[in-house]
Parts: C-alpha cells; structure tokens; sequence
C-alpha cells in the first residue's frame, strides 16, 4: 500500500519581496490570483482556519513558492502551479490540480475534503 508521508501546497508566486510584490500587483491590478493562496491567506496574512487544520492534521502539509521548491518537484508541478503535491515512499505525484483548487473558492473545509478524498484513493 502506498502510504502519503508529507504534503507540499505550491503556490504560484516567488517568495521573494520582489515575487511577493509582483503577487500582490496581479491580484489587485491584473486580476490574476493562485488558487492555493485564495486557500491558504486572507488579504495579508495566512488564515487562522488553515494554520489550525495544518496543525492537526494526520499528515505533514508544507506550503512552497516556486524558488523553495526541491529539484523533484520543481521538475513534477513544472507550468503546473499552484498544485498539491503528495510525497510517498515510492516518490511523488500531483494529487490536487489547479482546476480543482480553482473550483473550491478559497474554502478551507473544501481543500481538507478533497485532500481526504484523494489519500483515500491512493
């Protein structure tokens, strides 16, 4: 049985000042948001929800920027970001796309049960 030991959420941004920035000028100028951060942060900061079910959550979750990533994933979630990504004994895979993170509307209930769902298949 393949067994999930850590859990990367990858955002689509730098974690950089100047990634950061660019970030904020997208959102708020150009409209363009990460799926991810809609989960993961309120307008400034990470959401108090999200840090409490990291917390207690069965598995690791770790979230990354794109220059954070190991040389694994970068090459996995390559033009794929944001994405979660699931780290197993045998390596790792995809296992929420953006589409689907799009689809949950910066829910938080709505990321852990899909989570959920997606280790159950596995």
């Amino acid at each position: 049985m393949i067994q999930i030991q850590k859990i990367y959420c990858i955002y689509n941004a730098e974690g950089t000042l100047k990634g950061e920035l660019k970030y904020i000028y997208d959102k708020y100028i150009n409209n363009i948001k990460c799926s991810m951060c809609e989960i993961t942060h309120s307008a400034i900061s990470p959401k108090k929800k999200w840090k409490v079910k990291c917390a207690t959550y069965k598995i690791k979750i770790e979230c990354l920027h794109l220059d954070e990533l190991p040389k694994n994933i970068k090459g996995l979630v390559s033009n794929k970001a944001p994405c979660v990504v699931g780290q197993m004994n045998s390596g790792i895979k995809i296992l929420i796309h953006d589409k689907e993170l799009i689809k949950m509307n910066g829910d938080i209930d709505s990321f852990f049960h899909s989570l959920d769902n997606k280790i159950k298949i596995q």
